[in-house]
């Protein structure tokens, strides 16, 4: 509807300045028409009334008048010597003008009486045609043209012009209505998937191959913003599942505790305090894994450019004393410019986690080693120890929430490499676990280079 109304108002400003500027023109050319013939005519006709030649004069008055629908009123100081209409003699309108005449062309249109309407008019004294400077009497000449002529051409191009007007509205109405059913239908299919994706069913796709490129990515956009939501649930409802199972079992045990502490004699009451105290440090360090990771969800990843061979060489500084007291060596060498796309703070607990995991499978007397290499447009972290390593099929599962290894510390979570993946993914990069050469796992972790 707002198309239709532009579309109006758009052809109105452009006719109806059209329609003014041709009535103007239509008016200027006729009295200009008339004058040109008005003084054509004079020359004729003061010849012939010169040499006392009526006759000839009225027959060539009578003769334009026919041919043209102009009119030729000639008087002179006796009265009317040539009317080729003759009610045009008695007209008072055209003898006031004839009165007022003279050295100079009078033109204009006249107000028109009871014996003629309006009427475009030219008058002008005539002058001897062989000497222009000698009279011949005082002789008028009056040329007239009813001004209703000219106004049944100015309503026909009127007319023409609403015609015109009404084609191009039509042709708007209908370019209004393909545009609009090319906008509105696609709109209305998005509007109906968005309303059923917004009540639950969200398997539903808005349709993204209609309409025009920015509905098309809009609809896109959608799609990807609903698959994202259902990560996003499908996430969430492994996570709650995976955390109410490992959570059972910590706090099946805590009750079995406090049962014995309630029941049982002073002394084995140290022994349960001791492992109650236990089962509360494993809660507490599966509640922070899971806040840890509830928190990645959440946040929407901001990537920076990160020089990391300060940070790197901090962390493995912060670890070492952790190394010395359980007898491990523990290397670095990151070179010094290098620098990784990855979001802020994700590398400092992605090495954390690694030289944790590393620490734990690695038995005393061996070695850990942290290096960084740019291979291609990717830079390589790796953690390597000389543990017991794993299978195949283990590093496959390992990345998993809560998987903990046949060697693997009881007490952890089982949440660290998942969070390592989850952060590395969240920096566009990615994590695998290999097989060291000398035995032990090489966890590897590519980062986009800067």
């Amino acid at each position: 509807m707002g198309f239709i109304l532009f579309a109006v108002l758009a052809t109105a400003l452009l006719l109806v300045p059209i329609g003014f500027t041709l009535d103007a023109h239509e008016n200027a050319n006729t009295l200009s028409a008339l004058r040109r013939d008005t003084n054509a005519l004079a020359t004729i006709l003061s010849n012939d009334i010169a040499r006392n030649n009526l006759a000839q004069a009225r027959k060539l008055a009578k003769s334009y008048a026919h041919s043209t629908g102009r009119q030729i009123l000639v008087i002179d100081s006796t009265g009317i010597l040539i009317a080729s209409k003759p009610k045009q003699a008695t007209d008072q309108s055209l003898l006031a003008i004839a009165s007022d005449v003279g050295s100079a062309q009078l033109y204009g249109v006249t107000a028109g009486s009871v014996l003629e309407s309006p009427q475009y008019y030219v008058a002008m004294s005539l002058a001897h045609a062989g000497d222009p400077d000698k009279s011949i009497g005082d002789v008028k000449l009056i040329v007239t043209f009813p001004v209703k002529v000219v106004t049944k051409v100015i309503r026909s191009d009127w007319r023409n012009l609403a015609l015109v007007g009404f084609l191009m509205l039509a042709v708007a109405c209908l370019l209004g209505v393909v545009i609009s059913s090319s906008l509105v239908r696609p709109l209305r299919k998005i509007g109906r998937a968005v309303d059923a994706i917004g009540n639950g069913e969200l398997e539903v796709r808005v349709p993204d191959g209609e309409g025009p490129a920015e509905l098309r990515r809009l609809a896109h956009a959608i799609n990807a913003t609903t698959a994202r939501l259902i990560t996003l649930l499908e996430a969430q409802r492994t996570f709650v599942e995976d955390a109410s199972h490992q959570l059972r079992t910590p706090l099946t045990a805590l009750q079995l505790h406090l049962e014995n502490l309630q029941t049982g004699d002073g002394a084995s009451s140290a022994d349960d305090v001791a492992s109650v105290l236990s089962e509360v440090g494993r809660l507490n360090r599966l509640v922070d894994s899971l806040l840890a990771l509830a928190r990645n969800e959440s946040r929407t990843p901001v990537l920076e450019a990160l020089d990391v061979h300060d940070l790197v060489v901090e962390r493995v500084e912060y670890w070492r004393p952790y190394a010395e007291e359980h007898g491990l060596e523990l290397e670095v060498s990151v070179p010094n410019d290098v620098s990784v796309v990855v979001i802020d703070g994700a590398l400092e607990q992605i090495l954390d986690n690694l030289l944790s995991n590393a620490f734990d499978a690695t038995p005393r007397g061996g070695t850990i080693r942290v290096t960084m290499a740019r291979v291609a447009s990717k830079v390589e972290l790796h953690v390597t120890d000389t543990g017991v390593g794993l299978t195949r099929e283990e590093r496959t599962f390992a990345i998993r929430r809560f998987w903990r290894g046949r060697h693997g510390d009881k007490d952890g979570s089982g949440l660290g490499l998942a969070i390592v993946d989850q952060l590395v993914r969240f920096s566009g990069g990615s994590v695998e676990l290999r097989e060291a050469s000398g035995g032990g796992i090489d966890a590897t972790v590519s980062f986009r280079a800067e």
